[in-house]
């Protein structure tokens, strides 16, 4: 049970970690509270048979970690999410941002200035092309 509680531990720690990913809070947690679960069962056997707790104590250590920071995490990503919900509520209801985005005179500059920088990457040459132009070795050094 200690391996077990280990691996799983470990696996939902970086799964928790990568908080971007759906997978932080619905896979992470739940195996880190597995391998909480199994850490704890594990230890006690341990304890109980005379055997050393040592894989239970670390997998113990490592699912408390995970699941700390899954939920951590999860947490700041609502607030985020919940503060950038308001600022946009904000921003939306305010007549000077509406009066922008409605005005015709800077609409047609941005338009203008994107379309002449479209027309001006297309003449540029793509970056992974070779141009064909040979390279001009460097100079000797006079007297060598």
């Amino acid at each position: 049970m200690g391996v077990a509680s280990l691996v799983l531990g470990i696996i939902g720690m970086v799964l928790s970690l990568a908080f971007f990913w759906l997978a932080g809070f619905v896979i992470g947690v739940p195996l880190t509270l597995v391998g909480l679960v199994l850490g704890i069962v594990g230890r006690k056997s341990a304890v109980a048979n005379n055997q050393p707790p040592g894989l239970a104590t670390a997998g113990l250590v490592v699912s408390v970690i995970g699941l700390v920071f899954g939920v951590v995490l999860w947490g700041l990503c609502g607030l985020a999410c919940h503060s950038a919900q308001r600022s946009w509520d904000k921003a939306i209801n305010d007549p000077a941002f509406l009066q922008k985005l409605n005005d015709t005179k800077l609409n047609k500059d941005f338009d203008d200035t994107f379309n002449q920088a479209i027309k001006d990457a297309a003449k540029q040459p793509p970056s992974h092309v070779v141009t064909g132009k040979a390279a001009t070795p460097p100079a000797a050094a006079p007297g060598k």
